[in-house]
């Protein structure tokens, strides 16, 4: 364990050779202990700091400014307060001698600028501290240019100082701060340098319409800080999410706008083309797909992981974008001059040239553009040529775009771990502007944004809203695609949509069914596809659209050949649903696989597969193909220790009444009478049990020779007492007098039922009983004992 120490030991103050600032010289010693006292490396260093005392003059009071340094830096001790004021007070009256070296225009100019960047600075009571080590202290006009190589924390003020120059210097200052940002160890010095923070702050409050490169590297930089939960409240200090969400707005419509204006054209071009070329049989529409990023892009790997900080992608080189001014829409060129890093990049250091065209106005614009407009409007190789190059245009500007927008779209996902913070996106309206950015190409900022939708979608009211936007005829092109993030984060999204029954019914309608079916053998995507697919086979309308798919076969071939003891729950699920359907029963015990399905359900007592196999037994044109299954099926009631089992067995044995079975025999054979009178006991077994044997005893009773070995056996007593001990259940109480209905239907077994049992009396205790269900049972009981005995007869009368 090693530990690390940090201390510094103050020393002398001095005045600034030639700005108003104060050096503080200071030593700072690192130490590394291995063990306790006992130091391993040692190492010292002389350092300055740097106190520029901005809104010095002549009516600044050197006391008060002095005991404000003090209070301020912590290098400085409170006993040195007299000599701080002295300081203060020698550079207040000092003269500027700097006009030696320089010819006065120089000096004017270099004043000018000084003025400028003065006047523009926010400042805090005019102290700003700033940070160097030796030798880089100094910040006067005549420092050197700083290369990216360069780039330390040590020379924080200086990239500060670069974003109150000129924007092409903004750019590059914020360049240079984001550098620092991305590494991790730095954010803390960072978060320390309110002057920094709030410059930043600043310049994108006020400058986010004029650069794409500024807008990004500043967002990009409080990205960083966002993720990691800690400096949330910085971020909501300087109300960054506030102004992404600004921004993300802006964008969004002006690309709109662009795609519009370009659409336009095109279907005027179109039209046009058309009129002329009617003879041909096909039009060259070689650019309607030039849009198509996603066709040109390689996908990535996979996403980069939430709290990973992305890479910023190299811009893309071109040609002069003043080349272009000359076809280009009024709409596209107006947003050109709004984004004047972009047209440096594309300028590749036309300095004079990107200068000229930045003070064009957007009057002088629209006007050439409508000159040109007029030009050459009939020649249609010409309009092609010029919607080529705009599109070539659009592309270059979208991907740029793209990537402001993808770290802005991070930012707010990462502060929205915040519940409170999240519900005031919600209110901006961050949901519409997820939805609408959907339409984009590049594949990381759709991972992203159907990220940020899925974690919204939990929440009713983005749901909702989700819903009203028709997010659902947006998403299957991106499960489509090949990119395999992509398409696993969008079938997360629809899974959470697809708890809502509108949203499903959508997806239904726009032919999400055979597309999610394909991903049942994708082992990559199985597993949420199914998961989807359980919810649509919900409705009942549902389940018939399932026979158009292979679905059926898929899965209940993928549960026959699974290898495994347990079969996946969802896919039996599914299954379990589906079956309720005739056709897809059929399909399911077409060929061998009914006797598949059972080999396997008795193999590994496996209760969900025999549920299967029950649901499939109530349609009655399958039920024939059971029969070679009874005895199997009886001889695990009574050796079978699994009751879940044990009873879907029961209920498999109940649905099938077929008319050439033997029931009577099967009872015999088994023995299972007597396990039958012990299920029967009150509070003996489960009561899903009970009820299924009950049930089963009722399919049974249809055969009068089961009906009679029912009343030789005293069956019919266990359950006139099961019947009062369960008078509160009326699922059983039901079943019950529905055996009592089928034994009174045979005249073997009518007089026994009427004579020997107490049956009548709680039948017609029974026929006012408050489920309509048990009231009609009663009636069609109480009328065959009516009609056979005349005594009973007046009894109910009298009821």
């Amino acid at each position: 364990l090693f530990i690390y120490y940090r201390r510094w030991k103050g020393g002398c103050i001095e005045p600034h050779p030639t700005d108003k600032a104060l050096i503080v010289n200071y030593e700072l010693e690192a130490t590394v202990y291995g063990k306790p006292d006992n130091p391993m490396v040692e190492e010292k260093k002389h350092c300055q700091k740097i106190i520029r005392l901005r809104s010095l003059n002549f009516k600044t009071d050197p006391t008060t400014l002095a005991r404000e340094v003090v209070d301020k830096c912590e290098l400085i001790h409170k006993s040195q307060l007299n000599e701080v004021e002295q300081i203060i007070f020698y550079l207040k009256n000092r003269k500027d001698n700097s006009s030696n070296d320089n010819s006065h225009t120089s000096n004017r100019q270099s004043s000018q600028a000084s003025h400028m960047r003065s006047s523009a600075r926010p400042y805090n009571n005019g102290v700003v501290i700033s940070s160097n080590s030796i030798g880089l202290g100094s910040t006067d006009s005549t420092r050197k240019p700083i290369r990216t190589a360069d780039v330390t924390i040590n020379n924080i003020d200086d990239y500060v100082e670069l974003l109150y120059e000129e924007l092409s210097e903004r750019v590059r200052g914020s360049g240079m701060i984001l550098q620092m940002a991305r590494n991790p160890d730095n954010l803390e010095e960072l978060e320390k340098n309110e002057a920094c923070l709030s410059a930043l702050a600043r310049v994108l409050r006020e400058d986010w319409r004029k650069s794409l490169d500024l807008s990004t590297n500043i967002i990009y930089i409080f990205f960083c800080f966002s993720t990691y939960t800690k400096f949330h409240p910085l971020i909501v200090q300087y109300k960054i999410g506030s102004l992404c969400m600004d921004v993300i707005d802006f964008e969004l419509r002006r690309y709109e706008t662009m795609r519009n204006e370009l659409d336009g054209r095109k279907q005027s071009n179109y039209s046009t083309t058309l009129s002329e070329f009617a003879g041909k049989d096909k039009l060259n529409c070689s650019t309607d797909d030039s849009l198509d990023i996603m066709k040109e892009e390689k996908p990535k790997d996979m996403e980069p992981p939430r709290r990973r900080i992305p890479e910023l992608k190299q811009r893309p080189k071109s040609g002069n974008w003043s080349n272009f001014h000359g076809t280009m829409s009024s709409s596209l060129m107006r947003n050109q001059m709004l984004n004047n890093s972009y047209h440096e990049a594309l300028s590749s250091g036309t300095h004079t040239n990107s200068n000229t065209n930045a003070l064009e106005t957007n009057s002088t614009i629209e006007i050439r553009a409508q000159s040109i407009d007029s030009l050459d409007q009939n020649d249609p190789k010409i309009k092609k040529e010029e919607i080529d190059r705009l599109n070539k245009q659009l592309k270059i500007f979208a991907k740029k775009q793209e990537q402001l927008l993808r770290v802005a779209f991070y930012l707010l996902l990462n502060m929205a771990e915040n519940v409170k913070l999240e519900e005031k996106m919600r209110r901006k309206n961050i949901v519409r502007m997820l939805v609408k950015a959907l339409d984009r190409q590049n594949i990381d900022l759709l991972i992203l944004i159907i990220t940020f939708l899925k974690k919204l979608s939990i929440v009713g009211e983005n749901k909702d809203e989700m819903c009203d936007l028709n997010i659902i005829a947006k998403l299957p092109r991106l499960f489509q695609n090949s990119h395999t993030d992509l398409v696993q984060v969008t079938l997360k999204l629809v899974f959470n949509l697809s708890f809502d029954a509108t949203l499903r019914l959508k997806m239904v309608t726009a032919g999400y069914l055979p597309m999610l079916v394909m991903f049942i053998n994708d082992e990559n995507h199985h597993g949420i596809a199914v998961k989807i697919l359980y919810h649509m086979s919900l409705d009942d309308r549902v389940k018939s659209m399932f026979i158009h798919t292979e679905c059926v076969q898929m899965a209940t071939d993928a549960i026959i050949l699974n290898l495994n003891v347990k079969v996946d729950l969802d896919l039996i699920a599914l299954c379990i649903n589906l079956s309720l359907n005739r056709r897809n029963a059929q399909i399911m015990v077409e060929g061998q696989r009914l006797h598949s399905l059972m080999d396997r359900s008795f193999k590994y007592q496996d209760a969900l597969l025999m549920k299967l196999l029950r649901n499939i037994s109530q349609h009655e044109s399958l039920q024939l193909q059971y029969i070679d299954y009874v005895g199997d099926l009886a001889r695990v009631l009574t050796i079978c220790e699994e009751e879940s089992f044990i009873v879907e067995c029961l209920g498999l044995l109940g649905n099938l009444t077929l008319t050439d079975l033997d029931y009577s025999q099967i009872l015999q054979n088994f023995q299972l009478i007597s396990w039958i009178r012990k299920v029967l006991i009150p509070c003996a077994r489960l009561d899903d049990i009970v009820l299924d044997t009950i049930v089963y005893l009722g399919t049974c009773a249809c055969d009068e020779l089961c009906a009679l070995l029912f009343c030789r056996a005293k069956v019919v007593i266990s359950l006139i007492e099961l019947l009062k001990a369960k008078q509160e259940d009326d699922e059983i109480v039901l079943q019950i007098i529905f055996v009592f209905q089928q034994i009174l239907r045979h005249e073997s077994t009518r007089e026994y039922m009427i004579r020997e049992t107490e049956s009548p009396a709680y039948l017609i205790d029974l026929m006012h009983d408050k489920n309509e269900e048990i009231r009609k049972v009663c009636d069609y009981c109480l009328d065959i004992i009516a009609i056979s005995d005349t005594e009973w007869a007046k009894r109910i009368k009298v009821s």
